[in-house]
């Protein structure tokens, strides 16, 4: 192979996920990093607040509507001179709807697990519960290089008896493309004994 046909290679492949960008605005195949802060409620009069990182993958499933995703996110902090680490684990699949090549009605359920340590004076205990989540949305251009989303779900996460999450929770975010592979966001989950910033830094293709 001469130097000539490998550049022209390495210039398609490079230039392959700008290209399937441009054809479909809103691409469900994607990678992110973030930074985030998390706040849960454990029990009553007892709130973690943290602040940490994480990364999140999405993955359309050839030429139909439906994606798979995952993510991974971390949050540390100090509660009561106790030092806690809380770690979230999401994996699911999606279905995209479009309305037109700039709106899209979403639906998503999901698997969802909790960990969390906690340690004080060399000491420290864990716990793990999961569940999963129901959830419709909204995903649409507002401009030409300005994204917003909207969903309302339904989350329950228990084990045991102890239940940590049972109600709904909504998302709301925006996202400036900056070109058509590279888009920054701002993002927040509410819900009962949850919310959630995150900003993160998305390549998509």
């Amino acid at each position: 192979m001469n130097r000539t046909t490998l550049s022209a290679l390495l210039g398609l492949a490079l230039a392959a996920p700008a290209a399937h960008a441009a054809e479909s605005p809103l691409s469900y195949t994607y990678v992110e990093v973030h930074y985030n802060n998390l706040n849960i409620d454990v029990v009553d009069d007892l709130d973690l607040s943290g602040n940490g990182g994480g990364i999140n993958a999405s993955l359309a499933f050839g030429e139909s509507d439906f994606y798979g995703f995952a993510g991974y996110e971390t949050a540390s902090g100090e509660f009561a001179d106790v030092d806690f680490d809380l770690g979230r684990l999401t994996g699911g699949v999606g279905y995209a709807l479009p309305i037109d090549e700039r709106f899209h009605v979403l639906g998503e359920v999901a698997y969802v697990d909790y960990r969390g340590e906690a340690s004080r004076d060399g000491e420290s205990e864990d716990a793990n519960v999961d569940g999963y989540r129901v959830s419709i949305g909204l995903r649409g251009l507002m401009a030409d290089n300005l994204e917003g989303i909207a969903k309302i779900g339904y989350t329950v996460v228990e084990d045991s008896g102890y239940t940590l999450f049972d109600g709904a929770v909504g998302e709301m975010g925006v996202r400036w493309h900056i070109d058509r592979a590279w888009s920054a966001g701002l993002s927040t989950e509410l819900g009962d004994g949850i919310n959630s910033f995150k900003l993160g830094l998305r390549l998509q293709w």
